[in-house]
């Protein structure tokens, strides 16, 4: 599966019912989702979070800290 390598690195097991839960009802405030150890993302979406349109701002963003690369997750995804 294309998230199976991220649900790794984020120590994530349920990444993609997480993704999917969140697309289905998204918040201004975004979702922060929990890992083991002590890990964290935050899932948000750009255009809702900043009231205004950047590129690809309509997806769905996964922010794992200020040294780490933002991810964006566009669906549908691929099986």
């Amino acid at each position: 599966k294309p998230l199976d390598s991220l649900a790794k690195e984020f120590k994530i097991k349920n990444f993609e019912e997480e993704l999917l839960a969140f697309k289905e009802n998204p918040t201004k405030e975004g979702k922060i989702v929990y890992g083991e150890k002590r890990s964290s993302i935050k899932l948000f979406i750009p255009d809702l979070t900043f009231d205004e349109h950047i590129e690809m701002g309509e997806n769905i963003f996964v922010y794992s800290g200020v040294l780490n690369p933002c991810y964006v997750i566009y669906f549908p995804l691929e099986k």
